[in-house]
């Protein structure tokens, strides 16, 4: 019985001495595993505003005739997300550059042709936001399809509700009547009138009225006159 006693005595001072020894490594690590979190949270912290600064700094202000265009389009359309109202801004500003055409005068004849409405159809079958015929559309598109990435033989009259296409077509179309009566005036009254109309008138000496190259105009001259707006 004596023996058996001492031996549980030595096997309990082993477990002490064992224990003892990993308290102590504990008490060693934990303070060092504690450190090193709140490290890597600093180390966090310091490289999220490190690229918040890098955004802040790389983010280049918009051009301010695009942001005319777009307090434009978004005073006609205040209904529509910010995003797409800056998406149409800056195709009207692409294709206007692109086309030699002062983008505002691109905005006044959307303004009368539709009130920058995206489906809506004339009477006469003219549809989307710069109002083409659908055989205009589907003209023209064979012409630009491969500049636009649309293949003629996809054109349906419903893709002129789409006003990236549209105004795309639309301001080539009206480039085009420009050059072919070397004149602004008839250029316009061409494009709501049609140009075979106008040139038979021109080239018999018969009036035409042009009232719509009025209501352009003069929307033209008052969207000119709007002051710069600020964002």
């Amino acid at each position: 019985m004596e023996k058996r006693h001492n031996k549980t005595r030595a096997r309990n001072l082993s477990c002490g001495t064992a224990c003892s020894k990993l308290a102590l490594a504990a008490l060693l690590f934990v303070p060092s595993l504690l450190a090193f979190k709140h490290l890597a949270n600093d180390t966090k912290v310091v490289k999220t505003t490190e690229i918040l600064k890098i955004v802040q700094i790389t983010e280049k202000p918009r051009p301010r005739e695009l942001v005319k265009i777009y307090s434009i389009v978004k005073s006609h359309r205040p209904d529509i997300a910010e995003s797409e109202a800056w998406r149409v801004s800056e195709v009207i500003l692409e294709e206007s550059l692109k086309r030699d055409f002062d983008p505002i005068l691109v905005l006044a004849v959307i303004q009368v042709e539709s009130q920058f409405q995206y489906t809506t159809v004339s009477p006469m079958g003219a549809r989307g936001i710069m109002q083409i015929m659908p055989d205009t559309g589907k003209f023209l598109t064979e012409r630009r399809g491969h500049e636009i990435g649309l293949r003629p033989a996809s054109f349906r009259p419903e893709s002129l509700d789409d006003p990236l296409l549209n105004i795309r077509l639309g301001v080539f179309y009206l480039h085009d009547l420009k050059k072919q009566f070397q004149n602004l005036n008839h250029a316009l009254i061409a494009y709501n009138a049609g140009p075979a109309e106008i040139q038979n008138r021109i080239e018999n000496n018969l009036e035409f009225s042009d009232e719509y190259a009025t209501l352009v105009l003069d929307k033209y001259q008052r969207y000119k006159k709007t002051k710069q707006p600020t964002f």
